[in-house]
Protein backbone atom coordinates (compact mmCIF):
# COMPACT_ATOMS: atom_id res chain seq x y z
CA UNK A 1 0.00 0.00 0.00
CA UNK A 2 3.06 2.03 0.36
CA UNK A 3 3.03 3.11 -3.23
CA UNK A 4 -0.78 3.78 -3.21
CA UNK A 5 -2.16 7.03 -3.14
CA UNK A 6 -3.69 6.09 -0.06
CA UNK A 7 -0.21 5.78 1.76
CA UNK A 8 0.90 9.01 -0.11
CA UNK A 9 1.20 12.39 1.98
CA UNK A 10 -2.11 13.47 -0.25
CA UNK A 11 -4.35 11.32 0.97
CA UNK A 12 -6.72 13.53 2.65
CA UNK A 13 -6.43 15.78 -0.15
CA UNK A 14 -9.26 16.13 -2.88
CA UNK A 15 -8.23 16.09 -6.06
CA UNK A 16 -8.12 18.98 -7.49
CA UNK A 17 -5.52 19.72 -4.09
CA UNK A 18 -3.74 17.36 -5.16
CA UNK A 19 -2.67 18.62 -8.48
CA UNK A 20 -2.08 22.10 -7.44
CA UNK A 21 0.10 20.46 -4.70
CA UNK A 22 2.20 18.56 -6.95
CA UNK A 23 2.49 21.17 -9.70
CA UNK A 24 3.68 23.61 -6.83
CA UNK A 25 0.98 25.54 -7.76
CA UNK A 26 1.43 29.32 -8.78
CA UNK A 27 -1.94 31.16 -9.45
CA UNK A 28 -0.18 33.63 -11.54
CA UNK A 29 0.70 30.57 -14.09
CA UNK A 30 -2.96 28.94 -13.98
CA UNK A 31 -4.02 33.03 -15.09
CA UNK A 32 -1.66 32.80 -17.76
CA UNK A 33 -3.08 29.78 -19.51
CA UNK A 34 -6.23 31.65 -19.68
CA UNK A 35 -7.05 32.50 -23.47
CA UNK A 36 -8.97 35.88 -22.48
CA UNK A 37 -7.79 39.22 -20.17
CA UNK A 38 -7.21 39.19 -16.28
CA UNK A 39 -5.84 42.25 -14.48
CA UNK A 40 -6.29 43.38 -11.24
CA UNK A 41 -6.50 46.62 -10.46
CA UNK A 42 -6.07 48.59 -6.85
CA UNK A 43 -8.88 51.37 -5.55
CA UNK A 44 -7.25 54.16 -7.44
CA UNK A 45 -8.27 52.09 -10.69
CA UNK A 46 -3.95 51.03 -11.17
CA UNK A 47 -3.60 47.82 -13.19
CA UNK A 48 -1.31 45.98 -10.46
CA UNK A 49 -1.02 43.05 -12.45
CA UNK A 50 -1.96 41.13 -15.63
CA UNK A 51 -1.76 38.14 -17.58
CA UNK A 52 0.33 37.14 -20.38
CA UNK A 53 -2.72 37.37 -22.96
CA UNK A 54 -3.34 41.06 -21.87
CA UNK A 55 0.57 41.83 -21.69
CA UNK A 56 0.96 40.61 -25.17
CA UNK A 57 -1.74 43.15 -26.66
CA UNK A 58 -1.39 46.25 -23.71
CA UNK A 59 1.91 45.85 -22.51
CA UNK A 60 3.30 45.43 -18.98
CA UNK A 61 0.63 47.29 -16.74
CA UNK A 62 3.22 49.61 -15.28
CA UNK A 63 0.87 50.45 -12.41
CA UNK A 64 -0.73 52.96 -14.90
CA UNK A 65 -4.28 53.56 -14.66
CA UNK A 66 -6.99 51.55 -17.10
CA UNK A 67 -8.14 54.82 -19.19
CA UNK A 68 -4.60 54.95 -20.04
CA UNK A 69 -3.66 51.84 -20.85
CA UNK A 70 -6.69 51.00 -23.43
CA UNK A 71 -6.81 54.89 -24.10
CA UNK A 72 -10.27 55.45 -23.25
CA UNK A 73 -12.51 58.25 -23.68
CA UNK A 74 -14.17 59.84 -20.96
CA UNK A 75 -17.56 58.88 -21.83
CA UNK A 76 -16.60 55.14 -21.76
CA UNK A 77 -15.55 55.37 -17.85
CA UNK A 78 -18.96 57.17 -16.69
CA UNK A 79 -20.52 54.20 -16.54
CA UNK A 80 -17.20 51.91 -14.77
CA UNK A 81 -17.67 48.52 -13.67
CA UNK A 82 -14.44 48.64 -11.41
CA UNK A 83 -16.04 51.98 -9.39
CA UNK A 84 -18.84 50.00 -9.20
CA UNK A 85 -17.71 46.86 -7.56
CA UNK A 86 -15.32 48.72 -5.26
CA UNK A 87 -18.87 50.64 -3.94
CA UNK A 88 -21.08 48.07 -3.35
CA UNK A 89 -18.90 44.82 -3.70
CA UNK A 90 -21.13 43.23 -6.34
CA UNK A 91 -19.62 41.74 -9.97
CA UNK A 92 -20.67 43.67 -12.63
CA UNK A 93 -20.36 43.55 -16.28
CA UNK A 94 -20.09 45.78 -19.35
CA UNK A 95 -19.21 45.83 -23.23
CA UNK A 96 -16.28 47.69 -24.25
CA UNK A 97 -14.22 49.17 -26.87
CA UNK A 98 -10.41 49.62 -26.41
CA UNK A 99 -7.26 50.29 -27.97
CA UNK A 100 -4.54 47.69 -28.23
CA UNK A 101 -0.73 49.12 -27.83
CA UNK A 102 -0.55 48.34 -31.78
CA UNK A 103 -3.63 50.72 -32.36
CA UNK A 104 -5.69 48.11 -33.08
CA UNK A 105 -9.43 48.47 -31.87
CA UNK A 106 -11.21 45.22 -30.02
CA UNK A 107 -14.34 44.91 -28.58
CA UNK A 108 -14.43 43.27 -24.97
CA UNK A 109 -16.92 42.13 -22.31
CA UNK A 110 -15.87 42.94 -19.20
CA UNK A 111 -16.59 41.25 -15.83
CA UNK A 112 -15.28 42.63 -12.66
CA UNK A 113 -15.54 40.72 -9.42
CA UNK A 114 -14.24 41.77 -5.91
CA UNK A 115 -10.38 40.73 -4.57
CA UNK A 116 -10.50 40.44 -0.40
CA UNK A 117 -7.78 39.74 1.34
CA UNK A 118 -7.54 36.92 4.51
CA UNK A 119 -9.10 39.10 6.73
CA UNK A 120 -12.44 39.63 4.10
CA UNK A 121 -11.05 43.22 3.44
CA UNK A 122 -11.68 44.42 -0.29
CA UNK A 123 -8.17 45.09 -1.39
CA UNK A 124 -8.91 45.47 -5.50
CA UNK A 125 -11.04 44.35 -8.22
CA UNK A 126 -10.22 41.25 -10.53
CA UNK A 127 -11.49 42.14 -14.11
CA UNK A 128 -11.62 39.28 -17.29
CA UNK A 129 -12.23 40.75 -20.84
CA UNK A 130 -13.60 38.24 -23.53
CA UNK A 131 -12.24 39.62 -26.89
CA UNK A 132 -15.80 39.16 -29.13
CA UNK A 133 -14.33 41.15 -31.91
CA UNK A 134 -14.76 38.42 -34.51
CA UNK A 135 -18.25 38.19 -33.03
CA UNK A 136 -19.02 41.77 -33.61
CA UNK A 137 -17.46 42.04 -36.97
CA UNK A 138 -19.33 38.56 -38.16
CA UNK A 139 -22.83 40.73 -36.57
CA UNK A 140 -21.96 43.15 -39.09
CA UNK A 141 -21.37 41.33 -41.98
CA UNK A 142 -24.68 39.67 -41.43
CA UNK A 143 -25.96 43.33 -41.09
CA UNK A 144 -24.58 44.46 -44.50
CA UNK A 145 -25.72 41.07 -46.23
CA UNK A 146 -29.35 41.50 -45.07
CA UNK A 147 -29.47 45.55 -46.25
CA UNK A 148 -27.80 44.05 -49.63
CA UNK A 149 -30.38 41.19 -49.99
CA UNK A 150 -33.09 44.22 -49.67
CA UNK A 151 -31.13 46.05 -51.55
CA UNK A 152 -31.14 43.90 -54.70
CA UNK A 153 -34.70 42.29 -54.29
CA UNK A 154 -35.40 46.42 -54.74
CA UNK A 155 -33.33 46.53 -57.91
CA UNK A 156 -35.19 43.36 -59.12
CA UNK A 157 -38.34 44.60 -58.36
CA UNK A 158 -37.50 48.19 -60.33
CA UNK A 159 -35.93 45.95 -63.48
CA UNK A 160 -39.26 43.85 -62.99
CA UNK A 161 -41.39 47.32 -63.30
CA UNK A 162 -39.14 48.55 -66.17
CA UNK A 163 -39.52 45.00 -68.40
CA UNK A 164 -43.38 45.33 -67.80
CA UNK A 165 -43.52 48.64 -69.14
CA UNK A 166 -41.47 47.99 -72.48
CA UNK A 167 -43.13 45.05 -72.56
CA UNK A 168 -46.94 46.83 -72.84
CA UNK A 169 -45.35 49.66 -74.94
CA UNK A 170 -43.82 46.38 -77.27
CA UNK A 171 -47.90 44.91 -77.38
CA UNK A 172 -49.50 48.06 -77.72
CA UNK A 173 -47.44 49.21 -80.88
CA UNK A 174 -48.09 45.52 -82.08
CA UNK A 175 -51.95 46.20 -81.41
CA UNK A 176 -51.63 49.47 -83.50
CA UNK A 177 -49.23 48.51 -85.63
CA UNK A 178 -47.23 51.55 -84.59
CA UNK A 179 -43.32 50.44 -85.65
CA UNK A 180 -41.60 53.28 -83.43
CA UNK A 181 -44.09 52.50 -80.59
CA UNK A 182 -42.59 48.75 -80.60
CA UNK A 183 -38.85 50.19 -81.44
CA UNK A 184 -39.52 52.35 -78.18
CA UNK A 185 -40.33 49.54 -76.45
CA UNK A 186 -38.28 47.12 -77.26
CA UNK A 187 -35.49 49.77 -75.85
CA UNK A 188 -36.71 49.64 -72.80
CA UNK A 189 -36.35 46.21 -72.71
CA UNK A 190 -32.99 45.70 -73.72
CA UNK A 191 -32.50 48.34 -71.12
CA UNK A 192 -33.84 46.82 -68.35
CA UNK A 193 -32.52 43.23 -69.71
CA UNK A 194 -29.03 44.69 -69.40
CA UNK A 195 -29.58 45.91 -66.20
CA UNK A 196 -30.19 42.64 -64.67
CA UNK A 197 -27.74 40.62 -67.01
CA UNK A 198 -25.09 42.73 -64.66
CA UNK A 199 -26.34 42.38 -61.34
CA UNK A 200 -26.44 38.61 -62.21
CA UNK A 201 -23.02 38.84 -63.59
CA UNK A 202 -22.33 40.49 -60.02
CA UNK A 203 -23.04 38.11 -57.79
CA UNK A 204 -22.25 35.18 -59.64
CA UNK A 205 -18.37 36.91 -59.62
CA UNK A 206 -19.11 37.64 -55.41
CA UNK A 207 -20.44 34.32 -55.10
CA UNK A 208 -16.90 32.10 -56.03
CA UNK A 209 -13.60 32.57 -56.74
CA UNK A 210 -12.50 32.96 -60.24
CA UNK A 211 -8.73 33.13 -61.56
CA UNK A 212 -8.53 36.14 -64.92
CA UNK A 213 -8.89 34.58 -67.84
CA UNK A 214 -5.87 36.37 -69.36
CA UNK A 215 -6.09 37.55 -72.50
CA UNK A 216 -3.46 39.70 -75.27
CA UNK A 217 -6.13 42.67 -75.81
CA UNK A 218 -6.12 45.66 -77.21
CA UNK A 219 -7.90 47.82 -73.79
CA UNK A 220 -8.50 50.67 -75.91
CA UNK A 221 -11.15 48.36 -77.95
CA UNK A 222 -13.20 47.33 -74.71
CA UNK A 223 -13.54 51.04 -73.40
CA UNK A 224 -15.09 51.78 -76.66
CA UNK A 225 -17.39 48.99 -76.36
CA UNK A 226 -18.22 50.12 -72.58
CA UNK A 227 -18.42 53.46 -73.75
CA UNK A 228 -21.03 52.13 -76.56
CA UNK A 229 -23.08 50.47 -74.37
CA UNK A 230 -23.61 53.52 -72.24
CA UNK A 231 -24.14 56.23 -74.44
CA UNK A 232 -27.61 56.25 -75.25
CA UNK A 233 -28.79 55.80 -71.32
CA UNK A 234 -26.59 58.63 -70.83
CA UNK A 235 -27.86 60.85 -73.35
CA UNK A 236 -31.64 59.89 -71.92
CA UNK A 237 -30.12 61.50 -69.19
CA UNK A 238 -28.78 64.44 -70.37
CA UNK A 239 -25.39 62.71 -69.41
CA UNK A 240 -21.87 63.56 -71.57
CA UNK A 241 -19.43 60.90 -71.62
CA UNK A 242 -16.48 60.58 -73.36
CA UNK A 243 -13.57 59.15 -74.40
CA UNK A 244 -9.58 60.14 -73.55
CA UNK A 245 -7.68 57.26 -75.02
CA UNK A 246 -4.61 56.83 -74.81
CA UNK A 247 -3.54 55.99 -78.58
CA UNK A 248 -0.03 55.00 -77.65
CA UNK A 249 -1.41 51.79 -75.51
CA UNK A 250 -1.32 49.14 -77.53
CA UNK A 251 -1.73 45.21 -76.50
CA UNK A 252 -2.00 44.22 -73.17
CA UNK A 253 -2.51 41.01 -71.04
CA UNK A 254 -5.59 41.47 -69.21
CA UNK A 255 -8.73 39.46 -68.53
CA UNK A 256 -11.15 41.05 -71.39
CA UNK A 257 -14.54 39.99 -68.98
CA UNK A 258 -13.03 41.24 -65.90
CA UNK A 259 -12.33 44.73 -67.29
CA UNK A 260 -15.61 44.93 -69.18
CA UNK A 261 -16.86 44.43 -65.94
CA UNK A 262 -15.02 47.00 -63.93
CA UNK A 263 -15.70 49.65 -66.54
CA UNK A 264 -19.19 48.99 -66.53
CA UNK A 265 -19.32 49.04 -63.21
CA UNK A 266 -17.20 52.22 -62.64
CA UNK A 267 -19.59 54.64 -65.53
CA UNK A 268 -22.32 52.86 -63.91
CA UNK A 269 -21.36 54.43 -60.50
CA UNK A 270 -20.88 57.55 -62.13
CA UNK A 271 -24.25 57.84 -63.70
CA UNK A 272 -25.93 57.34 -61.00
CA UNK A 273 -23.99 60.06 -58.82
CA UNK A 274 -24.86 62.62 -61.63
CA UNK A 275 -28.67 61.35 -61.61
CA UNK A 276 -28.48 62.43 -57.81
CA UNK A 277 -26.34 65.84 -58.03
CA UNK A 278 -29.56 68.07 -58.88
CA UNK A 279 -27.34 71.40 -58.39
CA UNK A 280 -25.80 71.32 -61.70
CA UNK A 281 -27.37 72.26 -65.44
CA UNK A 282 -24.74 69.77 -67.19
CA UNK A 283 -22.82 66.23 -66.28
CA UNK A 284 -19.91 64.97 -67.97
CA UNK A 285 -18.07 61.28 -67.82
CA UNK A 286 -14.99 60.84 -69.10
CA UNK A 287 -12.94 56.98 -69.35
CA UNK A 288 -9.69 57.49 -69.81
CA UNK A 289 -6.86 55.05 -70.80
CA UNK A 290 -3.16 55.45 -70.24
CA UNK A 291 0.40 53.42 -69.26
CA UNK A 292 2.05 53.99 -65.89
CA UNK A 293 5.77 54.30 -65.67
CA UNK A 294 6.08 50.62 -64.42
CA UNK A 295 4.26 49.29 -67.68
CA UNK A 296 1.19 48.93 -65.95
CA UNK A 297 -2.48 49.77 -68.05
CA UNK A 298 -4.63 52.30 -65.68
CA UNK A 299 -8.33 52.86 -66.53
CA UNK A 300 -9.59 56.19 -64.80
CA UNK A 301 -13.53 56.44 -64.90
CA UNK A 302 -13.86 60.24 -63.96
CA UNK A 303 -17.24 62.48 -63.56
CA UNK A 304 -18.95 65.76 -61.85
CA UNK A 305 -21.70 64.28 -60.05
CA UNK A 306 -22.20 65.14 -56.34
CA UNK A 307 -18.89 63.39 -55.25
CA UNK A 308 -18.40 61.54 -52.07
CA UNK A 309 -18.65 62.92 -48.47
CA UNK A 310 -15.69 63.17 -46.16
CA UNK A 311 -17.14 60.77 -43.32
CA UNK A 312 -18.38 57.97 -46.27
CA UNK A 313 -14.82 57.90 -47.70
CA UNK A 314 -13.50 55.18 -45.76
CA UNK A 315 -16.21 52.92 -46.01
CA UNK A 316 -16.34 52.92 -49.85
CA UNK A 317 -14.38 49.74 -50.61
CA UNK A 318 -16.18 47.91 -47.56
CA UNK A 319 -18.14 45.22 -48.74
CA UNK A 320 -21.99 45.40 -49.58
CA UNK A 321 -21.29 49.36 -48.78
CA UNK A 322 -23.65 51.66 -50.69
CA UNK A 323 -24.36 55.11 -50.82
CA UNK A 324 -27.36 54.98 -52.64
CA UNK A 325 -29.73 54.11 -49.56
CA UNK A 326 -32.20 51.00 -50.74
CA UNK A 327 -31.65 52.00 -54.28
CA UNK A 328 -28.15 50.22 -54.32
CA UNK A 329 -26.23 46.68 -53.32
CA UNK A 330 -22.91 47.73 -52.80
CA UNK A 331 -22.42 45.03 -55.27
CA UNK A 332 -20.85 47.15 -57.76
CA UNK A 333 -17.38 48.38 -56.16
CA UNK A 334 -16.62 45.41 -53.87
CA UNK A 335 -16.93 43.20 -57.23
CA UNK A 336 -14.55 45.96 -59.12
CA UNK A 337 -11.92 45.45 -56.13
CA UNK A 338 -12.41 41.89 -56.43
CA UNK A 339 -11.71 41.90 -60.09
CA UNK A 340 -8.90 44.03 -59.72
CA UNK A 341 -7.16 42.28 -56.81
CA UNK A 342 -7.64 38.76 -59.06
CA UNK A 343 -5.61 40.66 -61.28
CA UNK A 344 -2.94 41.65 -58.94
CA UNK A 345 -3.41 45.24 -59.17
CA UNK A 346 -5.38 47.98 -56.87
CA UNK A 347 -8.65 50.68 -57.24
CA UNK A 348 -7.87 53.92 -55.95
CA UNK A 349 -10.01 57.07 -55.89
CA UNK A 350 -9.95 60.94 -55.20
CA UNK A 351 -13.12 62.85 -54.65
CA UNK A 352 -14.80 66.14 -53.72
CA UNK A 353 -18.22 66.50 -52.57
CA UNK A 354 -20.43 68.70 -54.78
CA UNK A 355 -17.61 68.43 -57.52
CA UNK A 356 -17.40 64.79 -58.35
CA UNK A 357 -14.74 61.54 -58.59
CA UNK A 358 -12.75 60.18 -60.41
CA UNK A 359 -11.95 56.11 -59.73
CA UNK A 360 -8.60 54.45 -60.63
CA UNK A 361 -8.23 51.42 -61.74
CA UNK A 362 -4.45 49.80 -62.13
CA UNK A 363 -3.59 46.30 -63.47
CA UNK A 364 -0.24 45.76 -63.46
CA UNK A 365 2.02 44.23 -66.61
CA UNK A 366 1.66 40.90 -67.81
CA UNK A 367 3.57 38.84 -69.92
CA UNK A 368 1.92 36.73 -72.78
CA UNK A 369 2.99 33.33 -71.08
CA UNK A 370 0.31 34.12 -68.80
CA UNK A 371 -2.17 33.96 -71.58
CA UNK A 372 -4.48 30.36 -72.34
CA UNK A 373 -4.13 28.99 -75.87
CA UNK A 374 -5.79 31.60 -78.40
CA UNK A 375 -6.21 34.00 -75.98
CA UNK A 376 -5.59 37.18 -78.32
CA UNK A 377 -8.28 39.35 -79.42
Amino acid sequence: MGGSVYGSPFKMLGAADKMLDMANFDWRRLLDALPCYVTLQDPELRVIWSNSVHRRDFGEPKERACARIYKLSKSQCVDCIVKKTLEDGEGHSRELQLTSKNGQRLNVIAHSAPFYDGANQLLGVVVTKVNITSVKEMQKQLIMVGQTVAGMAHSIKNIMMGLDGGIYIVNSGIKDNDQSEIKDGWEIVLLNFEKLSRLVKDILYCSREREPNYKLINPNLVVTDVYNLFKDLADRYSIEISLDLDSGLKYVVIDPDGLHTVLANLVTNAMDACKMDLWKDTHLIEIRTKTGDDGSTIFEVADNGMGIDKELKHHVFEEFFTSKGDKGTGLGLMVTQKILKEHGGEITFRSRPSHGTTFVATFPKRSVEDTKPGGES
